[in-house]
C-alpha cells in the first residue's frame, strides 16, 4: 500500500521539526518489489530526495532494520564511501506506525539487465570494472573506524546458510542433491576470520551509475552485516555460472557482449580491496552464494503456493529455480576445477 494523504501530512510535520520542508505533494513511489517502499520527495525549492519507509503491517522480527540502514549509510558517508548522505531518521511509532528515514538523492542511471544492451562495448566494461572496484574498495575498510554497531562475529556464511537452508528444507521436504552439497559446504569451509563490511545483496541494480559509466551510489543496505567479503563477492562471481536469461546470469556469453571474464573482474577487485583472494576459498563462497539463491528461490515457490504470493515477477523466479539448481549441481561438480575464472 502507498502512502496517503494522512500518512504524508504526518512525515510532513514531523519533518518541519526539522527544518525540512516539503512540497504539498504526495510522493512518487519508485522501484519494484523492494522490501522496504521508496519514494522521491520534493522540498520547497522542488529539490529531490528520497524517503524509506518500513512496509505497513506486522513486521518478521529482524526484518525490514531501517536503522541499520542508516547506521551504514552514516558510517560510509563519513567515510567518503559511494553511498547517499543520510538526512533525517524517524524511530517513532507514533508519527506513522513504522520506521522511516530521508537521503539524499543520487541522479543517475539504475541497470537491471546484466548484459547492459542500451551501453556501448567500452561502457559496458568500464561499469563492470566500476562495479568490481567499489566493492573491493568497500570490503578494504577498516571495520574498527566506520562508527557503525554491529557485531563483529566471525562464521556469518555458515550461520546464514543454515538460516536459509532450514527454512526450506526438513525431513517433510529434502533434496538429496542440495542436502549433500549443503553438507559438503558445512565439512569443507576453512576457518575465515577475515571480517568487513559485507552488503549482503551487492548486485548491478542496486548501483547508480553516472553518465561516465562509474559508480556514484550504492543503494539497499537492508542486509548488510559484518562478515565475510567472499559472502558479496561470491554474489557477484556466480553471475559467470548461471547461464543467460536466468536471473542476473552472464554464462559464456559474456564475451559476446564484451563484458570482463570472470577473471577480469576479480582481478578489477583485487586491484580495489589490496590484496589478492584465495580462489578455492572463493570456490566454497560460490556454492553457498547459489544454494542460498536457489532457497530464495524455492521460498518464493512456497509463498505462491500458500496463496501469500502473486505476481509475474514472482512466477518468473520460480522458473529461474531450476536453472539455479543445475548451475549449483555443475559447480559442485567442478569444484576441484577452476570453476570461477575462466
Amino acid at each position: 500500500m502507498l502512502i496517503d494523504k494522512e500518512e504524508f501530512q504526518k512525515i510532513d510535520g514531523f519533518l518541519k521539526k526539522h527544518q525540512f520542508n516539503l512540497l504539498n505533494q504526495l510522493p512518487k513511489k519508485i522501484g519494484n518489489g523492494q522490501s522496504n517502499p521508496t519514494y522521491i520527495l520534493l522540498d520547497e525549492n522542488g529539490d529531490k530526495f528520497i524517503l524509506r519507509t518500513q512496509p505497513k503491517g506486522e513486521l518478521v522480527r529482524g526484518a525490514h532494520r531501517l536503522d541499520r540502514e542508516f547506521h551504514v549509510l552514516s558510517g560510509l558517508s563519513k567515510n567518503e564511501f559511494s553511498v547517499p548522505k543520510p538526512l533525517i531518521l524517524c524511530e517513532d511509532k507514533s508519527i506513522i506506525g513504522r520506521d522511516f528515514y530521508i537521503m539524499q538523492y543520487i541522479d543517475g542511471h539504475i541497470y537491471e539487465d546484466p548484459f547492459l544492451p542500451n551501453n556501448n562495448s567500452q561502457e559496458r566494461r568500464k561499469i563492470y570494472e566500476s562495479l568490481a572496484k567499489t566493492l573491493g574498495r568497500l570490503h578494504s575498510y577498516n571495520i574498527d573506524k566506520l562508527d557503525i554497531p554491529f557485531k563483529k562475529s566471525t562464521g556469518f556464511m555458515l550461520r546464514n546458510l543454515n538460516i536459509w537452508y532450514s527454512q526450506i528444507f526438513n525431513d517433510d521436504n529434502h533434496d538429496k542433491d542440495i542436502s549433500k552439497i549443503y553438507d559438503f559446504i558445512i565439512k569443507n569451509t576453512p576457518e575465515n576470520n577475515n571480517l568487513c563490511l559485507i552488503h549482503g545483496d551487492y548486485k548491478l541494480d542496486n548501483l547508480v551509475i553516472g553518465d561516465d559509466s562509474n559508480c556514484l551510489a550504492v543503494l539497499d543496505w537492508e542486509l548488510s552485516a559484518f562478515g565475510e567479503p567472499e559472502v558479496d563477492l561470491s554474489f557477484q562471481m556466480i553471475n559467470w555460472l548461471i547461464p543467460k536469461g536466468v536471473l542476473y546470469g552472464i554464462g559464456v556469453e559474456w564475451s559476446s557482449y564484451n563484458l570482463p571474464s570472470a577473471s577480469e573482474f576479480l582481478k578489477s577487485y583485487e586491484e580495489s580491496l589490496g590484496k589478492m583472494v584465495n580462489i578455492e576459498l572463493l570456490n566454497i563462497y560460490c556454492l553457498f552464494s547459489l544454494t542460498k539463491l536457489y532457497c530464495i528461490l524455492k521460498g518464493i515457490e512456497n509463498r505462491v503456493k500458500a496463496g501469500n504470493a502473486a505476481s509475474e515477477e514472482a512466477n518468473k523466479k520460480i522458473k529461474d529455480a531450476s536453472g539455479i539448481k543445475a548451475a549449483l549441481i555443475l559447480a559442485y561438480e567442478n569444484f576441484s576445477n577452476n570453476l570461477i575464472v575462466n
